[in-house]
Order: structure tokens, then sequence, then C-alpha cells
């Protein structure tokens, strides 16, 4: 399933069981250790399904971007924005074993996306047009993270969807007023469309019936 089908599919199940199903879907149901990989990171956390569908509607995210995720875990939001749509998608992790999981299930569901066993404070970014962090880290790793991302909003119109964080402010970052408690979202100084919401799956009343958490019809 892909698109519109996933979203139908996913707006169909009860609320309190959509994030369960979609990982069984994905094969990451197993979850993974919640241990600390080190200083300032935190260990595994899945995001939900309702605050990435609602990052990738805010985002306006379509096949021509590029997302990356900043702390991938086991691929979750990697495979999902594929998923949906159609973007290239690449996740940056600490953890040798999540980066494996990662990357075995994205190939048994024939997903064209990647995955790199690295720092996000030296990773590669600059290819990047739209970057989602769910609180892989804190403190001084955190804000060094910023600073590149806010260097590169200063060269390319980039947007970062950061869920359970607030970022620390840097000029060249803007934040925009999000109805949401756990997602925030940022932009640089130029802004990457004109409209909130491009014509595509996301804006489909599967989509917002899924990111704003409602249930079944």
């Amino acid at each position: 399933m892909r698109g519109r089908d996933l979203l139908r599919w996913l707006a169909s199940i009860p609320t309190g069981e959509r994030d369960r199903a979609i990982e069984a879907h994905l094969g990451i149901g197993d979850g993974a250790p919640a241990a600390p990989p080190g200083d300032h990171a935190v260990g595994y956390h899945a995001s939900g399904v309702a605050p990435i569908v609602h990052a990738l509607m805010e985002a306006s995210v379509t096949a021509d971007d590029v997302v990356v995720d900043l702390g991938s875990g086991l691929g979750k939001v990697v495979m999902l924005a594929a998923l949906l749509t159609g973007a290239r998608a690449h996740g940056v992790e600490l953890q040798p074993d999540l980066v494996k999981r990662a990357r075995a299930a994205a190939t048994t569901l024939g997903l064209d996306v990647t995955f790199s066993c690295e720092d996000a404070r030296v990773a590669p970014l600059e290819t990047g047009t739209v970057f989602f962090l769910y609180l892989p880290f804190t403190g001084p790793i955190l804000d060094e993270v910023v600073d590149r991302l806010a260097r590169l909003a200063e060269t390319k119109s980039i947007a970062i969807a950061a869920l359970g964080v607030d970022l620390p402010a840097r000029p060249s970052l803007v934040r925009r007023n999000v109805d949401s408690f756990w997602l925030n979202l940022y932009e640089g100084l130029t802004p990457r469309r004109a409209t909130p919401y491009p014509i595509s799956v996301l804006c489909s009343v599967e989509a917002e019936r899924v990111a704003l958490e409602r249930a079944p019809r």
C-alpha cells in the first residue's frame, strides 16, 4: 500500500491501534531497546504516526523533496515519507543495529530509501529539504545540529519538523504557527512554497483524520 490507499487503511483503524498496525506493516513491530546510546543522546522511541503525517502535511512534502530523519531509529518516518509522498528519504542513526534493521525492513517493502550509521553532527545534510527530529539528542549535540541546519537555511529553503522539542533560536530559522501541542515547524527565511498544502494525497480527508487522531467513521 502507498499514498491514499495507505492513508485510507490507517484512517479505518481505531486511533489507539494505528501505531501498532503501521509498525507491524512496516516490519518494525518488535521495537528496540530504549537505552541512551551516549551522553546527551536519547534512546529509541518511535514517532507516532499522527505527528508524522501532520509534519508531512505542514511541511508540504512532495515527491520533489528530500526528507532526512535525524535519529531515524527503525526507519518509521523515512519509510512513511516515501510511501505517502514519493519523496526521497534518508535516515541518520547512531546505533548500527537499528540501521541494519531499518535497511532490512525497507528492502522487504521494496522501498528505495537509505539509512546511514552516522553522527548527525557530521553526517552530510546538504541535499535535505525537510528535516525531522523526534528529540534524538539534547544539550550540546542539539545545539551543534541546529547550528548546522541554521547554516543550511541561509543557503536554501528548508523546513524542520521537531517533535517533542523546542529548537534553540537561530536568526535564520523561523518558527511557524502549527496547531499541535507536540509538533513544532521551522523554516528558513525563504518560504518553501506559497501555499501550505499542495495538491497531493496529504490534502485529503484521510490524511487529516490520521494527523488529527480522529476516530474512523
